[in-house]
């Protein structure tokens, strides 16, 4: 992770004054906290010239350059990207600090959706302070909960979702305690994971991985484990995205936990279709739209899906499908869901309750 950062310190070492730094903001240099940049261009300007030569990652220069930075479907994993940087760049951690929460989820990869754009989160055993750029709790994490990302010590990602759960809900939890699984169960590469297919004895798998991944760290929480081993038992390696582990937790609160996951329909041999969920007893099949899912695939996706949908009607199916922010309220997810499907308003048992 290259993208040609540098200090203040760096800058003024080779001569660049301040002015020079000040003027080349938003031209040539971008400002990540406080004393620290990124080169992000490659400039013209003859008081700029001199930050080109912590200008070794080309690539990021031409990510800029070629605006790409801009581009709707970039633009997310770009200030993803940045805020990773952000943390991982801080030049001010204390050697006992302890990266944590929404800060570690960032340097894990662990997908959230309107987390808060926060300072950089730490835990330190003796220390507790607030400045605009990092907020450091007192609290003493086991060693167990601790790994290195980047040169720094960071809560493992298990607790990272444990703690997630407390600061930004127990569906944001939820969501983040199936990717850990599912990264544990079977990688992080989804374009392998698409070619190969699910294993036959994943499902069988399932509850020991649970058990082996969740409950010693739960048993570590200060608070909260009672919700925490709930939502650990519920969790599936199937749900292959946010929105759909939002989807799978709905279903829990509705009480129509009796769901299966990826299901591929057959249409005289051959593949249909692959649903997100199916509702078997009552034949009701679930769709969930991720939310750049149109804009990556274009009016090709949507007409495809439509033939698909009418055949599923053909076969006796029920289709509803949900848009990414219709999965965000259980409220207005589980409106739709009845409202098309009335049925499974009887089959509603062993709600969730947290």
């Amino acid at each position: 992770m290259k993208s040609n950062v540098v200090y203040f310190q760096d800058l003024r070492n080779v001569g660049i004054s301040t002015t020079d730094i000040r003027g080349a903001l938003d031209c040539c240099l971008k400002k990540l906290s406080r004393g620290v940049y990124s080169v992000i261009r490659r400039c013209n300007v003859s008081s700029h010239q001199r930050f080109s030569v912590f200008a070794t990652d080309i690539a990021w220069l031409e990510q800029h350059e070629a605006g790409l930075t801009r581009e709707p479907d970039q633009a997310r994993r770009y200030e993803e990207h940045l805020k990773r940087l952000q943390i991982i760049h801080y030049p001010h951690f204390r050697p006992d600090d302890i990266v944590c929460g929404v800060s570690a989820a960032r340097l894990h990869r662990i997908g959230m959706f309107n987390e808060p754009d926060q300072p950089v989160s730490v835990f330190h055993p003796a220390a507790s302070t607030r400045t605009s750029e990092l907020v450091r709790r007192r609290r003493t994490i086991a060693a167990e909960d601790i790994c290195t990302v980047a040169g720094l010590r960071v809560t493992t990602p298990v607790r990272t979702a444990l703690d997630l759960r407390s600061e930004l809900g127990n569906a944001a939890g939820f969501a983040a305690m199936e990717q850990v699984l599912r990264r544990r169960m079977l990688g992080d590469d989804e374009d392998l994971i698409f070619r190969l297919g699910y294993p036959p004895t994943l499902l069988g798998d399932v509850p020991q991985m649970q058990i082996d991944l969740f409950l010693e760290p739960i048993i570590r929480l200060a608070k909260g484990k009672k919700v925490a081993s709930k939502l650990a038992r519920l969790a599936s390696p199937l749900s292959e995205s946010y929105a759909e582990s939002r989807a799978a937790f709905n279903l829990h609160l509705l009480g129509l936990s009796d769901f299966a996951q990826q299901i591929e329909i057959l249409d005289g041999g051959r593949l249909l279709t692959r649903l997100d969920f199916l509702l078997r007893e009552d034949q009701v099949a679930l769709y969930v739209d991720g939310s750049q899912k149109y804009v990556d695939g274009g009016f090709d996706l949507m007409n495809k899906e439509s033939r698909q949908h009418n055949r599923l009607l053909a076969m006796g199916y029920k289709v509803v499908r949900f848009k990414f922010n219709e999965v965000q309220s259980p409220k207005q997810f589980g409106e739709k869901l009845f409202h098309q499907a009335p049925e499974l308003r009887g089959r509603c048992r062993n709600r969730l309750v947290l």
